[in-house]
């Protein structure tokens, strides 16, 4: 009978050598270059945020000395009014002389709004300049008898050449200057130069705030009045919009309840109430500006409130185009202000995105050279000295070891294979004479005496296998070897630290079991622990297997409870201390089953009936097992518990697959459907058991047989009487 070939339906696909030294070379070339470009691209990125904050800091900077030189100049200015009224250089009522020195003090300082004085009996005396060419002198009496203010308004224009006076308005109002802020704030700081909150001015619609200090005499210490300052902080506006080392961004001066001061385009720091009567500041959040919005995007994307800004801070954020912007914050030197930047990427990656283009043309024209080179290369050093070692090796697998010839190569690795596969030919006779020496050297550890016989038992077995490992061993060869001593260590750590004892390595399978030699009350609890070591030492193995460009198979493991024969079985000449009996066999199969329902730990019933409140785990199915008559309930295990029971987060989907189990168990299909779904919606993975069992409800619905459908009783046909 000629001999059946081996099956080759469900091996992965396969790739020519010559195919993969191409690909490896070009890729070799593609991930140098990657290499080198990927990490110059983001530490070009990573630079050019360092220089937005740089440059973030030096706007700081400026905004810190303008706001320093406006300050100072109205509190220089003010400290001169106060002198000269200490010192009774003029009488604050001589009208003439006060008026004069206001309007001086007005014109030397264009930032300044008003220059005012109130007296100690509410009477106030003020220049304001309204706008660039409106000026006014403001005199009001308080009659505390009347309780009333009688007020008088002189109008001028200022040409640029002359003052000239304009109107006289006369009205009565409530206006007492000991009721105002800045006055009070002064009083409560006598000889201190205090500052208001900043606010709108109702008549040039402009973010200013006051300055007050109180004069005194210097001979009786009696208080003369309150000298005050108030300025407009449009300046700053100017100075933000002129910043020449902003292209396309901006900058803006907000405060910590999130409401603009300042910012290049002064329209957009105030708006109107509510109610339409008075303006005030706008929010931030509320700015219809481009740059604006994006900083309140950003800040809420963060999660950040200006409140909370004690120290310069920079987000990332994405306008609708998808653009990078850096936004930058900091503290500005006013107490509760923070100066903000908005800068787009591109003002400082448009020439590193066109070196990049230019670049990737370079390295595409090298990967065809190098594709070329590979394709010479590796048919006369590769291709012809691998396709005789297949010969070979396919001669070693018809156990013709005498017609086992070398392979010649100048390649070392193809050579030290040849001489590998001669040795293995060699050695193939002996093989036998090898046993492994790990479970020997745990039994004399725990003087164990190695002599036929055995006990009943109960104990926990664990089967374990890679998934798709033979065709992975076809591919790599003897390269096979690292991964197999990192996946067996690994492995034998993991079973080892949970007081596991390895019976034997299968391949690339493991049989372990609990509970034998030494007596373990917890075995059931330290496999199903031990499987989940397992499972997490595959991932990192398979992690670092994938960033090594080796394959990552997956890891299967099946773990069953129950009565066991376990002791020393074999002849005289070779003892092997094992275990059998029928969980032997389930745990064997369970492992398999993984493959059927996509699962990475099935446990049986029985296993799961010991540790269910310590891991935690759901039902699989209820199946047939091979060899065993009774339908046999199938969990998977997913995580142990903690020492109060609970679960750590990521499981919830769970509750909704229970849901489902139990439905389907009622045969409430389509309940039990959307409950599946929504399980593996919640997960938001593959789930293999779910999809297993919606196949399932697929069919039931289908073959279930269709439902009579209702007769019109009006559609009969009548009978005759």
């Amino acid at each position: 009978m000629p001999e059946e070939p081996i099956s080759t339906s469900k091996r992965r696909w396969r790739i020519s050598l010559r195919v993969s030294v191409v690909l490896v070379m070009v890729g070799a070339v593609a991930m140098t270059s990657a290499a080198v470009h990927l990490p110059w691209f983001f530490i070009s990125r990573e630079n050019v945020a360092d220089m937005s904050r740089q440059l973030n800091a030096e706007i700081v900077s400026g905004v810190n000395r303008e706001l320093a030189t406006l300050f100072e100049s109205a509190e220089s200015a003010q400290e001169s009014l106060r002198g000269a009224i200490e010192a009774e250089v003029f009488q604050i009522e001589d009208k003439a002389k006060r008026d004069a020195l206001f309007f001086a003090v007005l014109k030397a300082h264009q930032h300044f709004s008003w220059v005012s004085f109130g007296a100690p009996n509410g009477d106030f005396f003020g220049a304001q300049r309204r706008d660039e060419v409106n000026l006014r002198i403001a005199e009001s009496r308080w009659n505390a008898e009347r309780g009333e203010a009688e007020r008088v308004e002189v109008y001028f224009v200022d040409d640029g050449v002359r003052v000239s006076r304009t109107v006289t308005k006369r009205e009565v109002n409530d206006y007492d200057s000991r009721s105002r802020e800045w006055f009070k704030a002064a009083v409560a700081a006598p000889g201190r130069h205090v500052w208001t909150d900043i606010y709108v001015f109702s008549a040039s619609r402009r973010p200013g705030l006051n300055t007050a200090v109180t004069a005194e005499r210097a001979a009786t210490g009696e208080r003369m009045g309150v000298v005050s300052i108030a300025i407009e902080l449009e300046r700053i506006s100017r100075y933000l919009a002129g910043l020449p080392s902003l292209r396309s961004g901006g900058a803006f001066l907000a405060d910590r309840q999130g409401r603009l001061v300042a910012f290049g385009e002064p329209s957009e720091v105030t708006r109107l109430s509510a109610d339409g009567s008075e303006p005030e500041l706008r929010p931030l959040k509320e700015s219809n500006h481009p740059l604006l919005a994006l900083a309140a995007q950003g800040l809420a994307a963060g999660g950040l409130s200006l409140a909370t800004v004690a120290e310069p801070v920079q987000i990332v954020a994405e306008d609708l185009a998808g653009e990078r912007h850096f936004l930058s914050l900091a503290p500005a030197a006013r107490e509760g202000w923070i100066v903000g930047t908005v800068i787009p990427e591109a003002d400082f990656m448009g020439v590193i995105k066109a070196n990049q283009a230019r670049l990737a043309l370079i390295v595409g024209a090298l990967l065809a050279l190098v594709g070329l080179s590979a394709l010479f290369i590796s048919r006369s050093l590769l291709v012809r000295p691998l396709d005789a070692l297949v010969a070979e090796t396919e001669k070693v697998a018809r156990f013709d070891l005498d017609a086992v010839r070398p392979v010649d190569s100048a390649v070392v690795e193809v050579a030290a294979l040849s001489d590998a596969v001669g040795r293995m030919a060699r050695g193939l006779g002996s093989f036998r004479r090898y046993i492994p020496m790990d479970l020997v050297r745990a039994l004399h550890d725990r003087d164990v005496v190695a002599e036929l016989g055995g006990q009943r038992r109960t104990m926990t077995v664990m089967f374990m296998d890679l998934e798709g490992f033979t065709t992975i061993s076809e591919r790599l060869g003897h390269r096979v070897a690292p991964l197999l001593a990192d996946y067996f260590g690994a492995m034998s750590r993991a079973i080892e630290g949970r007081k596991g004892t390895i019976d034997k390595f299968m391949g690339d399978g493991v049989m372990a079991f609990w509970g034998a030699p030494a007596y373990d009350e917890d075995h059931p609890l330290h496999a199903c622990l031990a499987a989940l070591d397992c499972q997490a030492e595959m991932d990192r193995l398979r992690k670092e297997w994938t960033a090594k460009g080796l394959p990552a198979p997956r890891l299967r493991i099946g773990v069953t409870t129950g009565r066991v024969v376990v002791g020393n079985f074999g002849s005289e000449e070779r003892l092997n201390y094992t275990v059998i009996g029928d969980p032997v066999n389930l745990a064997a199969r369970l492992e398999g089953m993984n493959r059927t329902y996509s699962t990475r730990i099935l446990i049986s019933g029985e296993c799961w009936e010991l540790v269910k409140y310590d891991m935690f785990a759901r039902r699989v199915d209820v199946a047939k097992v091979k060899g065993k008559d009774e339908p046999t309930t199938l969990y998977e295990l997913l995580a142990a518990r903690d020492e109060n029971g609970r679960v750590a987060p990521g499981f919830e989907w769970a509750e909704r697959y229970e849901a489902g189990f139990a439905l389907l168990s009622e045969r409430r299909f389509g309940e039990a459907a959307e409950a599946f779904r929504e399980a593996v919606a919640a997960k938001d993975a593959e789930d293999g058991p779910s999809r297993r069992h919606l196949e399932r409800i697929e069919a039931e619905i289908a073959a279930a047989p269709p439902r009579p459908r209702a007769v019109d009783p009006a559609a009969a046909p009548k009978r005759d009487a």
